[in-house]
């Protein structure tokens, strides 16, 4: 019961918001920190989403199209139709110095084609770093309001002279609050960042494979060439 008689359930309810909006200064400050990690972390993840998605429908067209009967000037010219696939690129820029006449000496085409590689899954994994420090330091930010709370309802015990309720609430609904914000933004960020790191993972397997046939028909060009020669 409360100080006048009342049941403390009824006189401390409250919607989820008003306990957020009735934090303490250091608790707010936390919270608006943990949105915005939330926020950017929710906006990379989808971005993420829609490339991967506009990439394997470009990379199975174009794969398709590499399977014809193509010639490899044909086929560098094709692949430049496809920004977002990682083959296309591969064999666009490939060609592209081939037919110009930049990558003369084919003897360190292995070397070229790792570093190109590496180059492309690079762009993949951009803002991954950032996704993997929301993961590591929410937490750790909500763990500092849960302190900050706790500490507060000991110091307001310790002023009043009482351990009711009233008292030792607001510290405790701030401990809470951003603990629940801290694990918010933490989650979704590891699964979003083990889920991206384990499809850029796949398709670093699969460039590869592909960097396989497209070295044969580079070789085969250059071969056809020193024939007509």
């Amino acid at each position: 019961m409360g100080f006048d008689g009342s049941p403390i359930f009824m006189q401390t309810s409250g919607s989820f918001a008003e306990l957020v909006f009735n934090t303490g200064a250091l608790a707010m400050v936390i919270l608006i920190v943990l949105v915005l990690l939330s926020v950017v972390s929710w906006t990379i993840m989808f971005e993420k989403v829609r490339l991967f998605a506009r990439a394997g429908r470009q990379s199975a067209a174009f794969l398709n199209l590499f399977r014809g009967e193509r010639s490899l000037k044909q086929i560098t010219v094709v692949a430049g139709t496809f920004p977002d696939s990682l083959e296309a690129r591969l064999t666009h820029s490939l060609g592209k110095e081939i037919a110009d006449g930049e990558l003369r000496d084919l003897s360190n085409l292995d070397a070229v084609m790792e570093s190109r590689i590496g180059t492309l899954l690079s762009e993949w994994e951009s803002y991954l770093i950032f996704l993997s420090t929301t993961a590591t330091v929410s937490p750790f930010l909500g763990l500092l309001g849960t302190v900050w709370g706790i500490m507060s309802s000991f110091m307001s015990m310790g002023e009043k002279g009482s351990a009711d309720l009233y008292v030792i609430g607001p510290g405790i609904a701030d401990a809470l609050i951003t603990t629940i914000f801290g694990l918010g933004a933490a989650i979704p960020a590891v699964i979003g960042y083990n889920a991206i790191l384990r499809v850029v993972r796949r398709r670093s397997d699969e460039l590869s494979s592909f960097s396989v046939r497209l070295k044969t028909r580079i070789l085969e060009r250059r071969y056809s060439e020193l024939e007509k020669s």
